[in-house]
C-alpha cells in the first residue's frame, strides 16, 4: 500500500522551544546568589568594622597630605581597668569548721550505729567547673594523690550547668585528715554537712 508523504511534509512543523543550558542557570544563579550575600554582607557588617574602615581610609589620606617631617599621632595606650577594680572586689571567706559531732550513747548497739551515722556525713568539694573537661582534670590529679571522686552535674537556675568534683561521705577525722593531705597537695577544698 502506498502512503502519502506529501501531506506530512506541508503540514506546519511546530517550533522547537529552545532551550538554555543547565550551566548558564547555574551561573546566573550563583551571580544573583553572590550579589545578594554582599548585600546582606554590607548591611549586616558590624559598626566597629565599618568605623575602623573609615578611620583606615581617611588617615591614608591624611598621610599623603602630611609633610615628611612630622610624626603621626601615638595611638592612646589602652586602660585596663580590671587590675584595680577585681582586687577592690574580692572577698576572703573562712573555712568552716566541722561541727562538733555529739557523744555517742552507750545505750545498745543500735544508738552506736545512728551515732556514728550522724557524725559520718561530712562531704569534700574540690571544685566547680563549667566544663566537664576541667572537672575531669581536677578528679585525676585527685586520684594521684589517692582521693577517689565523682563529679556531679548540676544545673544552677540563671548560671548555667555546672560540674563538682565531690568525695566522701567521710566522718569528721576522716575529713580533717583529707583536707590536710589536699592542702599539701595544693588543692583547696570545701567541707558540707550533709543533712540526715
Amino acid at each position: 500500500m502506498p502512503r502519502d508523504y506529501k501531506s506530512r511534509a506541508s503540514a506546519p512543523r511546530k517550533k522547537r522551544q529552545r532551550q538554555v543550558p543547565g550551566w548558564v542557570w547555574f551561573l546566573s544563579g550563583l551571580l544573583v546568589g553572590l550579589f545578594f550575600s554582599g548585600l546582606a554582607w554590607l548591611k549586616l557588617l558590624p559598626a566597629d568594622a565599618r568605623l575602623t574602615s573609615q578611620t583606615q581610609n581617611q588617615e591614608s589620606g591624611v598621610k599623603k597630605q602630611r609633610p615628611a617631617g612630622k610624626k603621626a599621632p601615638a595611638a592612646p595606650k589602652p586602660r585596663f581597668d580590671f587590675y584595680t577594680i577585681l582586687p577592690e572586689m574580692e572577698v576572703v571567706v573562712p573555712e568552716p569548721e566541722p561541727e562538733a559531732a555529739p557523744p555517742p550513747v552507750k545505750r545498745g548497739k543500735i544508738k552506736k550505729e545512728s551515732a556514728a551515722a550522724a557524725s559520718g556525713r561530712y562531704m569534700l568539694q574540690m571544685g566547680s567547673f563549667r566544663k566537664f573537661a576541667d572537672a575531669d582534670r581536677l578528679k585525676a590529679s585527685l586520684a594521684l594523690v589517692g582521693i577517689q571522686a565523682e563529679i556531679q552535674k548540676v544545673r544552677v537556675s540563671g548560671s548555667g550547668t555546672f560540674h563538682r568534683v565531690r568525695s566522701g561521705p567521710y566522718t569528721e577525722n576522716k575529713v580533717n585528715k583529707l583536707r590536710a593531705r589536699l592542702k599539701q597537695n595544693g588543692i583547696n577544698s570545701l567541707v558540707i554537712k550533709l543533712k540526715g
